[in-house]
């Protein structure tokens, strides 16, 4: 009986065991989504290297096991691949890898990363056909090629090819042109396979070939169409055909017979493409539909695609086989990508939602158990999954077939005799019947199913005393004894040491001893047989204890325990000690469940896979979702050991199996491949670097980096290729580092600072941790910077050497030297006596000179105010007054640069617009640079800079700087101001194209009292000045914490002087700004100076002339409160005309022919200099007297004299009373010069005229009046024809000038003439009526009656008596 006993169980677990770990063929697939160009593979080969490559219909591919490197047809590269279309794939002995394509055959150098192309051409050893099937190499020398149109052989020796064909009349030739396949055997015969048939070569001489052919099988008609050749153990050939299915060929006796069973060849598809033997001699054998594995020529398995199965094949149409070096199987399929066989594939076997073969009803799984040959799997959403490991099918058990499930999230299970007890999480237990297969509600249990009827089951277990324990998440732990039906409940209290330390119960578990654990959300439990409890993990003055998940206690009785928190710990002498497990991302915290495996090991499952940890060496191995798993997340105590090697373990996403009996590793570890090289992130390319690579990176011991590309990067692969991504590595670069780095990371990144030799190492280990032992090396030299190589240090030698010769020679003319100083330090201080006895000099007769100039000045300023003499005189009065003025300003300038001798120049700044300010200087030098034809230019960025600077002294700098311009510079020259904003300053420019600054001289010209040439034309006749301008400019702009410079214009014509100015006032004392500062057209400034306040009205523009009695005054000011001051102040005497910019004065100027008018200088569209010119040009107008107002001084110094300019000049803020004045005194002038031209004394020209057009004009008139004096058809008409003006022109120019008629004024030098002639008394006053153009001596005398109040006879009398 108890033999029986024992073999049932046997069966059992045979039967367990056998189902658990099938040995079924999973592939691992790689597709377009991995970076593979194509799903079609045709051709597939791995290299020396390791590498993968495989051909498809749109490129060919290389794979290290990180990334693809894909080559197509670039018909801009000659050396490019020749097609994208990759029918077969070669390496030959030499490394060079061979590609045939449907377009031409191509030759791959991997050191030079170049290709070379073969085609078919006219020529006799060229290529037989573009399309290439096959290829091998059949010796160190030929390689033979499969195409559409015959063999061809090609020689390495003469790079030319020989071309076999079929000879349809010679049965010894080729069987077909079309060639598929070519094998070599081991006793080297060759074979190639035809759509027409096998030939064998049988005799080769003098490049001819005889050929031993099998066209056809048995009876057939059609030839056999061959596919694929192989050779098996027993010198057999097997045959891979498209029409006849698998053939083989006995080498012996040349007989042929099918391969297959009659049974087995129905299985598989008549049109076999490729053919393969793995590690252990099976045969694989890939169809137009599917891929077959024979066992011994007696299992035949067939493999298919499955959509349901992710691990089945991708497509059934193969396209071709490979075996690696490792033992895997890649298959290629037509629009399927690759598929990836190892053994390892099979280590896992998963069950979830998704699989049909082993499809669970919920993924989440939270308990395990077994009863004979049934797996019951806890769901926490859909009951019971039972699965039958004898017909390999799932049933299910949930509340929708059958009700008496009393709840579908299934918390724990446990199976006692043929009872499973079912815990579920809210409703308590139910008991299922699992050989009636019916739910069990017997009298028996149901004390204890009413008691636990609304508590959540987490854990059911049964001790050596027939007692049940059950650990709820509420209500602790109860423990049922079914035979005196006795209920015990172990719950927490906080008061009592003796309880459980939490309620919250996640597992239960009985030891050896009897003893029963219970874990707890915080603390574990041991109940010992006398009901007392030890509290594990748990504080009591905190009342805070560990979150345990699981207990375990393993053969040698050692009690394991896993938290969700801290890890894994075991018991030791009544202390739990921690056993610390290192992960892939640090060491594991949280632990789900713990089996025990055969070699003193754990299988632990956790949130980063399973983890197998060896308890003698503490060294674990870590399985992820990468190695197979179902997730990489577990839960709690959903786990199950059958036998000695068959692990189950439940997740939230299904459950894995695994057998480890079976248990494949993977113990590949091939070398690891240098894959890229890169410099500044830049990968360095052996065709366009090749100073840096002679050949390829994966090809190169040895680098040579100049100092600038010591910043690298190295880029590295394991070509491993199970499981890839859980390959790593371990690198080092030796001169740099000594120990070595581990990532899971395939680049290193580097900065070397240091020139030298270094060593780059580098180890990589595969998907299960397997080392390779020798590491990859590559040299690298880092050059040294020129500064620091040795021909660098050889030349320091030379400057030292040379630099203490030199100190040497210093040290002995060191007292020749210092003698020399001392006597240049004389000359020095003598220099320095003297300048300062030049400033002592101009000093004192500055104050000399001022006494004298202000004598001058003030009775000039009083004969100016009450003047009333001719406008040619007061402008010539205006310019000694204005020329005394700038005398005085010179000298103030001497006792300027002498206070900044002295540090007592202060500055007064006010913020203003800079650009308005110089716009204004400029204008005083535009009229001058017409007259000198100079390209005189002013440029801005912007048209409101503010700044705060010292109005006065800053006028200087620009005023000597523009003037200094004009000085060196020839006339048609060009002088530009540019100002320019730059980084919180202002930049203000003056150019020119003039002589510019010798070198030499540049820094010394800001020096004071230089006056050597400062010009790069000394022998040129240039005035040089008194030497301080420039120094006393400099000092002004330091004053403003600004620089001044001066460099040479483009090409070395002129110079530029740069006058930098911070913005803004940080950099200003308090002191050195003025406060309430008032701008020249603030009316506030003007108001005060009344005695009575003027109320401004804001009256719109208007011409309107109230008075025809008073004088007509054009107001032009862009500023409308300052006008509208000038003309209250004015209206009283005057009528008065508004403009508010230039062009619109000027047209009124036209219009209204004003007797004065008053203009600014600034103003927008036309500035006041351009309207005083235009004025001036314009006949019409031209007699009109112009008073400019300007805030700048120096635009006196520069318009004075000019013929184009104005009448007179007031600087801005003005005197009121003297503002009025000057106007009065102006239209007085021109009024008395009227009056005196209708008196009977005769007026010279220049009392009458103003401009010299009206010069021009009235030397004219005068001449063709005096011309026709006599003549009395001399009339209006004819002398307007005669001065070419109109009528009304003649009119308004004689009323400007005399006050006359036209006919008056034509009368009046009659009778002029004729007072003349009788003064003589030569001739009667008859004569002298015709003599003056009169026909009637009586009309005549009327006229010189009304003309000087007495008749001609009279007039006459007056001189006859003397």
């Amino acid at each position: 009986m108890k033999l029986k006993l024992l073999l049932y169980f046997l069966f059992l677990l045979n039967t367990f065991i056998n189902f658990s770990q099938t040995n079924e063929i999973q592939f691992n697939h790689i597709s377009t989504s991995d970076g593979l160009s194509q799903s079609s593979v045709l051709a597939i080969h791995q290299d020396k290297l390791g590498q993968m490559w495989f051909g498809t219909r749109d490129g060919l591919n290389k794979y290290d096991g990180n990334s693809f490197t894909i080559y197509r047809n670039n018909f801009e590269d000659k050396n490019s691949i020749s097609n994208n279309d990759i029918l077969s794939i070669l390496e030959d002995s030499e490394g060079f890898i061979w590609i045939g394509t449907y377009n031409g055959l191509n030759k791959y150098d991997p050191k030079k990363d170049t290709f070379t192309n073969y085609f078919h051409n006219n020529k006799n050893n060229s290529l037989s056909n573009n399309t290439i099937w096959t290829l091998k190499e059949i010796n160190t020398n030929e390689i033979w090629i499969g195409t559409s149109n015959g063999l061809s052989i090609y020689s390495k020796k003469t790079d030319s090819f020989i071309t076999i064909l079929n000879e349809e009349t010679n049965k010894k030739s080729l069987a077909g042109n079309q060639i598929t396949s070519i094998l070599k055997t081991k006793n080297n015969s060759i074979y190639v396979g035809t759509t027409a048939g096998l030939s064998k070569a049988i005799r080769r001489k003098n490049g001819e070939f005889t050929f031993y052919n099998y066209t056809n099988f048995k009876e057939n008609e059609n030839p056999i169409y061959v596919q694929d050749l192989l050779e098996d153990s027993n010198q057999n050939l097997i045959i891979a055909t498209k029409n006849e299915g698998l053939l083989s060929l006995k080498l012996t006796n040349n007989t042929m017979s099918n391969f297959l069973s009659d049974e087995h060849q129905q299985r598989i598809s008549n049109d076999i493409r490729k053919l393969l033997f793995d590690d252990k001699n099976q045969l694989w054998i890939g169809t137009y539909n599917g891929l077959h594995i024979l066992k011994n020529k007696e299992i035949l398995i067939d493999l298919k695609n499955d959509i349901n199965d992710s691990k089945s094949l991708s497509k059934n149409s193969i396209k071709s086989i490979l075996k690696d070096k490792k033992g895997s199987i890649w298959v290629g399929t037509y629009y399927g990508g690759l598929n990836i066989w190892d053994e390892t594939n099979i280590n896992f076997i998963n069950f979830s939602d998704e699989n049909n073969s082993k499809k669970l009803s919920y993924n989440v799984i939270s308990a395990i158990e077994k009863y004979k040959n049934l797996l019951l799997f806890a769901t926490e959403g859909k009951g019971i999954n039972i699965f039958d490991t004898n017909t390999n099918k799932i049933t299910y058990l949930d509340k929708t077939n059958n009700s008496f499930l009393i709840d579908n999230n299934i918390k724990s299970l446990f199976v006692h005799d043929h009872l499973l007890w079912i815990g579920t999480f809210n409703n308590g237990i139910s008991l299922y019947d699992l050989e009636t297969n019916t739910f069990n509600t017997n009298q028996d249990t149901k004390e204890i199913r009413d008691y636990l009827s609304k508590m959540a089951v987490y854990a059911i277990k049964k001790d050596k005393d027939n007692n049940f324990w059950f650990g709820t998440f509420g209500l602790g732990v109860v423990k049922y004894n079914a035979v005196n039906k006795q209920i015990t409940a172990f719950e927490n209290n906080e008061a009592d040491n003796n309880s459980l330390s939490n309620n919250l119960v996640r597992a239960v578990y009985i030891d050896s001893k009897n003893n029963v654990w219970v874990s707890t959300q915080r603390g574990l439990n041991k109940i010992t047989a006398n009901n007392k409890i030890v509290r594990y993990f748990y504080d009591s003055k905190v009342q805070y204890g560990e979150d345990i998940s699981a207990i375990f206690e393993n053969k040698n009785n050692v009690i394991w325990v896993g938290t969700k928190a801290n890890g894994l710990y075991k018991l030791q002498d009544s202390v739990f000690i921690k056993s610390p497990i290192l992960g892939k991302k640090g060491f594991i915290t949280n632990i789900h469940s713990i089996l025990e495996g055969t070699k003193n090991n754990l299988w632990i499952s956790t949130n980063e896979g399973i983890i197998n940890y060896s308890i003698e060496t503490k060294k674990s191995t870590i399985y992820n979702q990468k190695d197979g798993l179902i997730s990489n997340e577990f839960n709690d105590n959903a786990s199950l050991k059958i036998g000695n090697s068959q692990f189950y373990f439940g997740g939230p996403n299904g459950i894995t199996s695994f057998n480890t009996n079976n248990f494949a590793s993977n113990l590949f570890a091939p070398q690891v491949l240098i894959t890229d090289f890169k410099i500044k992130n830049k990968s360095v390319n052996v065709t366009t670097d090749s100073t840096i690579l002679e050949n390829t990176i994966g090809f190169t011991n040895k680098i040579l980096l100049s100092y600038k590309e010591g910043n690298f990067s190295i880029q590295f692969a394991i070509p491993n290729f199970i499981n890839s991504k859980n390959n790593s590595y371990q690198y080092r670069l030796k001169g740099l580092e000594k120990d070595w780095i581990y990532t899971t990371e395939n680049t290193a990144f580097y900065t070397i600072q240091n020139p030298g030799e270094y060593v780059f190492e580098v180890k990589g280990a595969n998907n299960d941790g397997i080392w390779n032992q020798k590491p990859t090396t590559l040299n690298i030299h880092v050059k040294p910077a020129p500064w620091l190589s040795w021909w660098a240090y050889f030349a320091y030698f030379i400057i030292i050497a040379f630099s203490l010769y030199f100190l040497i020679s210093i040290l002995k003319s060191r007292t020749r030297l210092k003698h020399q100083l001392d006597l240049e330090q004389l000359e020095n201080e003598k220099i320095e006596e003297n300048n300062k006895a030049k400033l002592d000099f101009f000093t004192n007769i500055s104050h000399e000179f001022r006494t004298p100039l202000t004598l001058i000045l003030g009775p000039l300023q009083k004969i100016l105010t009450d003047y009333k003499g001719s406008s040619k005189m007061y402008k010539k009065l205006l310019v000694v007054d204005n020329s005394a003025k700038h005398l005085l300003q010179l000298i103030n300038r001497l006792m300027d640069f002498r206070k900044l001798e002295n540090n007592l120049f202060l500055l007064e700044a006010a913020e203003g617009n800079i650009v308005k300010f110089l716009k204004e200087i400029f204008l005083s030098f535009t009229e001058f640079a017409k007259d000198g034809d100079y390209e005189f230019h002013f440029h801005t960025t912007e048209d409101e800079i503010l700044v705060y600077y010292d109005r006065y002294k800053l006028e200087r700098v620009f005023y000597n700087l523009i003037s200094n311009a004009f000085r060196y510079t020839p006339k048609n020259g060009a002088i530009n101001i540019r100002i320019k904003q730059e980084n919180n300053t202002i930049i203000i420019s003056v150019e020119d194209s003039g002589v510019g600054i010798s070198s030499e001289n540049k820094e010394k010209i800001f020096d004071r009292f230089f006056e050597v040439s400062t010009n790069n034309k000394p022998d040129n006749d240039y005035n040089k000045g008194t030497g301080i301008g420039l120094s006393i400019a400099k000092n002004i702009v330091l004053l403003h914490k600004g620089t001044l410079d001066v460099k040479n214009n483009k090409n070395n014509i002129g110079s530029i002087f740069n006058v930098i100015l911070p913005l803004g006032k940080v950099h200003l004392n308090e002191d050195e700004i003025i406060k309430d500062f008032k701008f020249s057209d603030d009316v506030s400034q003007y108001i005060t100076q009344l005695n009575e306040p003027v109320i401004i009205l804001e009256d719109e523009l208007a011409d309107k002339i109230n008075d025809g009695d008073k004088d007509i005054i054009l107001l032009v000011e862009d500023n409308k409160p300052l006008r509208k001051f000038m003309k209250d102040i004015l209206k009283q005497n005057y009528n008065i005309l508004e403009a508010e910019n230039g062009k619109i004065a000027l047209n009124m100027a036209i219009k209204y022919t004003p007797n004065l008018i008053v203009s600014d200088v600034i103003m927008p569209i036309m500035v006041g200099t351009e309207l005083c010119s235009e004025i001036k040009k314009n006949i019409k107008t031209s007699h009109i007297p112009i008073i400019l107002l300007t805030s700048r001084s120096s635009l006196i110094y520069k318009l004075e004299g000019l013929e184009s300019g104005a009448d007179d000049y007031i600087s801005k803020p003005f005197n009121v009373d003297e503002f009025k004045i000057r106007i009065k005194n102006l239209l007085d002038t021109t009024n008395r010069l009227k009056e005196k031209f209708s008196s009977i004394d005769l007026i010279t020209q220049s009392e009458v005229v103003i401009s010299s057009l009206d010069e021009k004009l009235y030397k004219k008139a005068l001449e063709i009046v005096e011309a026709n004096i006599s003549n009395e058809e001399f009339d209006i008409p004819y002398f307007c024809s005669e001065i070419g003006i109109s009528r009304t022109m003649l009119f308004v120019k004689i009323k400007a000038w005399s006050n006359f008629t036209p006919n008056d004024f034509i009368q009046h030098f009659r009778m002029k003439r004729a007072a003349e002639l009788l003064e003589q008394g030569k001739i009667n006053i008859s004569e002298i009526s015709y003599k003056v153009g009169f026909k009637n001596p009586k009309y005549f005398s009327k006229c010189f009656f009304k003309k000087f109040g007495e008749t001609p006879s009279q007039y006459a009398k007056k001189f006859s008596e003397f």
